[in-house]
């Protein structure tokens, strides 16, 4: 992995990284006591771990998140300062900063207490495409204008050509392997829309994003759009980069409705707004597919399939 001088380390080509501390229910139980007395009681539920937190349900109605490494203490601040400057406006489902954490002696770093969202990760359980107006609309409200203080992801805040070694990279292995049910990658037309990103006129501007909304981060209600969840990567990004992850959560017909949603929306003019969303797309779901990480190779091959780009 590399490291940018802000702290963001690039998993691109490496996967979730290793844990740095120990994190179990009991660590988090010692937090709550220690710091949300009210809270002492409730229980202590699942864990779901992400590539940057280690989450624990708290009770009915609220989540634990603890980073898992030093640079993902970054991304906890990330999540809680853009939540609070530009959730507010919001009207679609998100999770709200109730408390944030302290280190202590049983956890060293800052940690947080969030809002919990029902719903099941798009990942597996994927959005029906007639929820794309309502996640376009969604992404809509989330994409303010970029100011000097928007956080740079050194991953999703980069041109589109920056993308091309990786992309490279991964197609490569890509071709050499089956996907998840025997699906094969046909290369020529994926770089074909690669190609048409990189010709397609570039944004005028960068907005606020989510910067990491991909189907683990969608969650669904049998099919419905039911909020966006874990906010740690928020950038100044190509309005782009969101649209593009919808190909992991969506079929195509559901991409092309939160597109026209989004347009609506937003009123704007960028001729190469889809262009753009398709190549960021193949780029990550390639770089995705050579990943050891099941739930990533699933939503690869989904938006290989949303974006046309299966052998057939």
């Amino acid at each position: 992995m590399s490291s940018a001088p802000n702290g963001w380390v690039d998993t691109s080509r490496s996967g979730p990284p290793a844990s740095e501390v120990h994190i179990d229910a009991s660590v988090a139980r010692s937090l709550v006591a220690a710091q949300l007395p009210h809270l002492a009681d409730a229980t202590i539920g699942d864990r779901f771990d992400g590539w940057d937190m280690a989450v624990f349900r708290l009770g009915e109605d609220h989540a634990i998140r603890l980073p898992r490494t030093q640079p993902a203490v970054t991304s906890l601040a990330v999540e809680e300062r853009g939540l609070e400057r530009l959730a507010p406006a919001w009207s679609f489902p998100h999770p709200r900063v109730i408390h944030e954490g302290s280190p202590t002696d049983d956890f060293p770093w800052p940690w947080a207490v969030t809002t919990w969202l029902r719903g099941d990760t798009a990942d597996f359980h994927p959005l029906r495409a007639d929820a794309g107006p309502s996640v376009g609309r969604a992404l809509a409200e989330v994409h303010a204008p970029a100011t000097p203080e928007t956080p740079y992801n050194v991953e999703q805040s980069i041109p589109l050509a920056e993308r091309g070694e990786t992309l490279g990279w991964a197609m490569a292995l890509v071709a050499e392997k089956a996907g998840p049910d025997g699906q094969r990658l046909d290369v020529t037309r994926a770089r074909e829309l690669w190609n048409l990103a990189m010709e397609a006129p570039e944004p005028d501007d960068k907005v606020w994003s989510h910067a990491d909304c991909h189907g683990s981060n969608l969650l669904s209600d049998g099919g419905d759009f039911a909020g966006i969840i874990d906010w740690g990567k928020m950038a100044g990004c190509d309005r782009a980069v969101d649209l593009a992850f919808l190909y992991t959560a969506m079929p195509a017909d559901g991409v092309a409705a939160a597109f026209a949603a989004y347009r609506e929306a937003t009123g704007i003019d960028d001729d190469g707004l889809d262009a753009r969303a398709r190549g960021i797309a193949v780029a990550k779901a390639a770089s995705w597919a050579t990943l050891d990480r099941e739930a990533n190779v699933v939503m690869a091959w989904r938006a290989f399939e949303g974006l046309g780009v299966l052998a057939r």
